[in-house]
C-alpha cells in the first residue's frame, strides 16, 4: 500500500510541475513587448515617460534629489548611465528591458520601473 501512494504522490507532484513549467513558459513567450513604457520618478512624483520602442535612442537629464542622473533609452530597454551617488548600484543595473527588474537609484530618489503602455485605440464592444 505504501508504494501505491508513493506512486500517486510522485504522479501528482510530476504533473504540477508540468503544468506549472508550461504555463510560464506559455505567458513569457506570448507577452507583448510592444506597448511597454518606461516611467522615471523622482520622489514618487513622475517625472517622465518614455515608449520603449521608438526607434531612436533618447537620453534624458533627471534632477534626483542630491544631483542628476543621465538616463538613456535604446533597443528596448533603457539605463542610469551616469549618476552622482556614491555607490553607483543605479549604473551598474545595465539596460533592463523587462516589467519585474526596476532602477532605484535610492541616494537620488529616483526609481524607473517599466509597465505596460496604455493602449487608447482599443474598442471594447
Amino acid at each position: 500500500m505504501d508504494k501505491k501512494k508513493l506512486r500517486n504522490d510522485i504522479i501528482l507532484i510530476s504533473s504540477l510541475l508540468v503544468v506549472s513549467i508550461a504555463s510560464f513558459t506559455t505567458l513569457f513567450l506570448l507577452r507583448n513587448k510592444d506597448n511597454l513604457v518606461a516611467k522615471i520618478y523622482v520622489q514618487d512624483n513622475l517625472i517622465e515617460t518614455v515608449d520603449l520602442y521608438k526607434k531612436e535612442e533618447e537620453t534624458f537629464h533627471i534632477h534626483g534629489l542630491n544631483g542628476e542622473l543621465i538616463v538613456h533609452s535604446k533597443d528596448g530597454a533603457i539605463a542610469v548611465i551616469k549618476s552622482n551617488c556614491p555607490h553607483q548600484d543605479c549604473v551598474k543595473m545595465g539596460y533592463i528591458s523587462e516589467t519585474n527588474r526596476p532602477i532605484i537609484c535610492a541616494y537620488n530618489a529616483v526609481y524607473i520601473n517599466i509597465d505596460g503602455a496604455i493602449i487608447d485605440d482599443v474598442e471594447i464592444k
